[in-house]
């Protein structure tokens, strides 16, 4: 396609149809006038640009994409297609096409897409059967899948306050040359954040991105994983190859579950770090560290090194800048937020009853945003239009609790009880209905104001009802 023709009137007004392919066609979109100003953005340019639509809008594209082949094609009048290259640290394909205007045939703006983002999609196409891996296509899939980020820091959901404030402080210390120790449970996100980091360090330009997990490669075979090795230094060394370090270049080095380090190890990731160079197994010569190092841990370090574990020095190395990741259990208003995304990332349709929604709302999910996934993913499995607290109990092996001893009732225990139990009922429907007055109203079959006025009886605080 070479270009596109277009009423000028519908640059600024886009069909319903237009702004829908732009939204769901693409993993990003955006629509620039004749003089490269954008004028529209679809809904997920924000996980692209890092800011909302309202600050893209009125910006020129070379401000958000130093790369953008705009200048190009208002040069040629051409379309630029299949154009690979890094927005916000990210590896992207995009197209640019021209609008030209029906009438006299002039440029009016360009429609530019990115239709990848990231290699994932990349990945999947060339892990399908159908593809032929010949020798080229292997060498390719193995260096993206070494050396990409695929993560940035939009990545990492959230709205409470404490992802917020935490994002902050990340976006602070990702511009600086220092290293970084992530911390936070299982499933909670240390590699979106390690991810993120880098993906916002070289926003404008390409650095290898490359992960280690240090429980997953025997103590004997690490040291030769990180630093590489030199032809002949031990039984089966036939070439040289060099280690993570240095294929990382001026990157990042991501090393998960640095608890788990031998400390024999220890010692030498310490040198590297303090002197900013290190051999290869073998070999005596020098290499520069230029990488940056991010460590995650889902263990207490402290208790490591007051059992001799882990050293102090290298924990004082590492711990330059520190991020505790909250868990889910201390951060439960982005629960809703997070099941969204899931079900719109993973395809999925799921539909919870307000029992059932409490009982999310109040689990801890030990496992965090890793078995919250599971867990919709486990969901959608059921043959149920809207799943119930029985199935959710069951999923999350929740016991019922006991029903407490009957005993005999005054009649203001009576009201009570009554009062609780209208209570309980209102507020299960409020969340059901996502705190919309109109659909709860409309569910329990009374009136706005009826409802209006038995929230504020019974003190419901509606602020409070999804956290």
């Amino acid at each position: 396609m070479e270009k596109i023709r277009i009423r000028k009137e519908e640059l600024y007004q886009p069909s319903s149809f237009l702004k829908g392919v732009m939204d769901l066609a693409f993993d990003e979109s955006c629509i620039m006038d004749k003089d490269g100003y954008i004028i529209h953005c679809s809904d997920t340019s924000p996980l692209i640009w890092g800011r909302p639509n309202e600050e893209s809008i009125g910006m020129h594209i070379t401000e958000l994409d130093s790369a953008s082949p705009y200048p190009e094609l208002l040069e040629t009048g051409r379309a630029v297609m299949g154009k690979m290259h890094i927005i916000n640290g990210m590896t992207c394909i995009t197209h640019m096409i021209p609008l030209f205007d029906v009438e006299d045939d002039s440029i009016i703006g360009a429609f530019g897409v990115i239709i990848f983002r990231g290699m994932e999609k990349i990945k999947r196409l060339m892990r399908d059967n159908s593809f032929d891996f010949d020798e080229k296509s292997r060498q390719l899939y193995h260096r993206i899948s070494r050396a990409e980020a695929h993560y940035t820091l939009s990545d990492f959901i959230g709205h409470s306050r404490a992802v917020e404030d935490m994002l902050q402080y990340v976006k602070k210390i990702a511009a600086l040359d220092c290293p970084v120790l992530i911390r936070g449970e299982t499933g909670c996100g240390k590699e979106i954040l390690s991810s993120g980091i880098h993906a916002f360090a070289h926003r404008k330009s390409k650095a290898p991105f490359v992960k280690i997990n240090c429980t997953a490669i025997p103590s004997t075979l690490l040291e030769s994983e990180l630093f590489g090795y030199e032809k002949g230094a031990f039984s089966g060394a036939h070439s040289t190859k060099p280690g993570k370090f240095e294929i990382a270049g001026t990157g990042t080095v991501l090393l998960d579950e640095i608890g788990s380090l031998d400390p024999a190890l220890q010692s030498k990731l310490l040198r590297v770090i303090e002197e900013k160079e290190f051999e290869r197994v073998g070999g005596n010569t020098l290499i520069p560290l230029r990488a940056r190092i991010i460590a995650c841990t889902n263990s207490d370090l402290e208790q490591a090194m007051a059992e001799g574990k882990f050293r102090e020095d290298l924990y004082y190395r590492l711990n330059v800048a520190e991020i505790n990741i909250p868990p889910l259990r201390r951060r439960r208003e982005d629960i809703p937020v997070l099941m969204e995304y899931f079900m719109a990332k993973d395809g999925l349709r799921i539909s919870f009853d307000g029992e059932a929604m409490e009982l999310l709302l109040n689990y801890d999910w030990p496992g965090n945003g890793r078995q919250l996934r599971n867990f919709m993913s486990k969901m959608s499995l059921l043959d149920q239009n809207t799943v119930g607290a029985a199935a959710v109990r069951e999923a999350l092996n929740i016991s019922r609790p006991a029903a407490p001893a009957e005993a005999p009732r005054s009649t203001e225990a009576m009201k009570g009880l009554v009062g609780n139990l209208e209570k309980d009922i209102i507020q299960r429907a409020l969340r059901e209905n996502r705190l919309n007055i109109s659909k709860t109203a409309q569910a329990l079959g009374i009136s706005r104001n009826t409802l209006y006025s038995r929230i504020r009886t019974l003190d419901i605080q509606l602020k409070k009802e999804l956290s």
